[in-house]
């Protein structure tokens, strides 16, 4: 349906709208990345020059540059894999960029029970009632429901046909892969094994930063 008169207005102003909220959000959640990023280098979970906070600007500079231009590589990288076709790619980045947030949350929910056994006297504004069993249910579910959720974005219809249930596992790729597994699994799997590495050497980096705050620790006693 194409648009005329007041309706057209109306349409113009709902996407730009849309668009300036896309906007606004995504610079939001980057600072918040960024900086969340360089807290974590500086604590040793990664290099410690990319923990320095700007004097001048407050801000991690260093970690939004890095992030400007491995975002420009990884811009030019896609429309050349793409040839130019992003709306091919656009379910697939958009279930990555998901699973990426709840794999994180699989990794954060199991702290619940491991805090209220190693301080079960520690005073919280919230606390899940039932003691340490109602700890352990409480993370048990959520982490459960997560990792599934993590699972099924990875491999989706996974779980169809199971307990006598009707369908067909393929039905449930997005409509640009459809019929083709392949590929969008390892749309999927190949940018989070590459995550995990970076990870991983990040962590290897940070570990002069671990071990000087250790010593700086006994020292301090």
């Amino acid at each position: 349906m194409t648009l005329t008169g007041l309706g057209s207005v109306f349409g113009g102003v709902a996407a730009a709208g849309l668009i300036i909220g896309l906007l606004t959000s995504g610079v939001t959640w980057a600072m918040g990345a960024h900086r969340a990023q360089a807290v974590a280098c500086a604590d040793g979970a990664g290099p410690a020059w990319l923990g320095r906070i700007s004097e001048k600007h407050g801000t991690p500079v260093r970690v939004n540059i890095l992030s400007a231009v491995l975002g420009s590589i990884l811009f030019v990288v896609a429309l050349n894999l793409t040839g130019g076709d992003g709306e091919k790619y656009f379910a697939a980045g958009l279930g990555l960029t998901i699973s990426t947030t709840f794999i994180s949350y699989v990794i954060t929910f199991p702290s619940l029970a491991v805090l209220r056994r190693k301080y079960p006297d520690q005073e919280r504004p919230y606390a899940v009632p039932g003691g340490r069993v109602g700890a352990w249910i409480v993370t048990a579910l959520a982490t459960g429901f997560v990792a599934f959720t993590v699972v099924v974005l990875v491999w989706p219809g996974f779980g169809v046909g199971w307990f006598g249930t009707a369908g067909n596992p393929a039905d449930s790729l997005p409509e640009s892969f459809a019929g083709q597994r392949l590929p969008y699994t390892l749309s999927q799997v190949l940018p989070l094994l590459l995550f995990v590495v970076i990870g991983l050497v990040f962590y290897a980096c940070g570990a002069r930063g671990r071990r000087r705050a250790r010593e700086g620790a006994v020292d301090g006693r």
